[in-house]
């Protein structure tokens, strides 16, 4: 128990491992009866396991107890819970992904797949996903199995599921991995600006005499209009999946 502690980054992730090894040896043990076993209510559980909550530390001693814990690995639930909370602090409740978990996810079609589950009328059938996020459904097939080994979803009777809402990378990330995340991206603004109809996409630029010792608020402001559009477009009937792209240069050297 306390190396599955030391492995996971979050308590969500070693919950959802504990109740995934019960379930290994008894098939019909259920999120309620992992609920009785450790003394909450499955509202609760559910909650912990989705990420949608942090446990304090009344709550922490129960499920250390219920699992039947050592003082060792008791004191380790706890630094795992303070460390998610810091993280999650810094980077507004997101999970904060591992440099080498990061990696595994760094492609948009790992993005966009987990974005078009959050979509009104998605269906868990690697066909239609395919269809929809134009891949292949070996293509598919790969990026799923890859969220579920990280804990980002999970399939239950045949239908996929996010574990967590938000996810973001460390800062420790190597910066060749975020290049390649970040040229991707791009490539596919450019086959975009040929391939959708101009009703269905916005590409624009300007070019601007600037400040460099500005550069810092300026990022600030991009960060905080990236919000601002995540919150518009995602109101009211989400239908499609978009991405966002925004890149401030220089020209000069």
């Amino acid at each position: 128990m306390e190396e599955m502690i030391k492995l996971n980054s979050d308590i969500s992730v070693f919950l959802y491992d504990v109740l995934t090894k019960r379930q290994e040896k008894n098939a019909k043990y259920s999120l309620r009866a992992f609920a009785r076993d450790l003394g909450i209510s499955p509202g609760r559980v559910s909650e912990l396991l989705h990420g949608r909550r942090l446990p304090g530390r009344d709550l922490i001693l129960r499920i250390a107890d219920a699992l039947k814990l050592s003082p060792l690995e008791t004191e380790g639930l706890f630094r795992l819970v303070h460390r998610q909370k810091l993280v999650q602090k810094e980077n507004g409740g997101a999970r904060q992904l591992l440099a080498d978990e990061y990696a595994m996810v760094a492609d948009l079609e790992c993005y966009g797949l987990l974005m078009l589950m959050e979509t009104e009328g998605f269906k868990s059938d690697i066909e239609w996903i395919a269809r929809r996020l134009n891949v292949t459904a070996l293509r598919v097939q790969s990026i799923l199995e890859r969220l579920e080994r990280l804990n980002l979803i999970r399939s239950r009777y045949g239908v996929y599921e996010r574990l967590q809402h938000r996810v973001t990378s460390t800062h420790d990330t190597p910066s060749d991995v975020l290049k390649e995340s970040h040229a991707n991206v791009m490539k596919h603004a450019m086959e975009a600006l040929y391939n959708v109809d101009l009703n269905l996409r916005d590409i624009t630029s300007i070019t601007i005499p600037a400040d460099p010792d500005k550069l810092s608020q300026a990022k600030e402001e991009i960060r905080l209009f990236r919000r601002k559009m995540a919150k518009i477009m995602g109101s009211g009937k989400t239908r499609e999946v978009y991405n966002l792209n925004i890149q401030l240069v220089p020209i000069t050297k």
